[in-house]
């Protein structure tokens, strides 16, 4: 069960940057976009965060300490970045401070890559 926790993680994960992110600056101008990730982005995350706790769970059942660790690595983050980050993102977006939105925004892809780099070693785990 927590390697099908953790593939659907790395799956959404890897799905919005791909999918999502490349549709919406296509088709939508930099008001419609902005607006609609406003609306995404704590969906994404509190999903993220739901299946990440869910992994934290069937791992502290399973007694499996090293998804114990991974999966709680992973909630922070998402918790970070929904709860703390994306507040200071948007404000610096609204204040048309864009070496302020350039850098936080660089940490938020950072935490998103650590996470996606968790998932990916958790999975090679499982799999050997």
């Amino acid at each position: 069960m927590l390697i099908l926790i953790t593939a659907a993680i790395l799956s959404f994960m890897i799905f919005f940057p791909v999918v999502v992110a490349t549709s919406v600056f296509k088709v939508l101008d930099e008001k419609q976009s902005s607006k609609f990730l406003r609306i995404f982005f704590p969906k994404y995350y509190l999903f993220g965060f739901v299946l990440s706790l869910t992994g934290l769970i069937i791992a502290i059942f399973d007694k499996n300490n090293m998804s114990l660790i991974v999966f709680l690595l992973i909630i922070i983050g998402f918790l970070f970045s929904r709860q703390f980050l994306m507040p200071l993102i948007n404000k610096a977006k609204d204040n048309n401070n864009e070496k302020k939105f350039n850098i936080l925004h660089r940490v938020s892809v950072l935490i998103n890559f650590i996470q996606i780099s968790l998932c990916v070693f958790l999975l090679i785990i499982f799999l050997k």
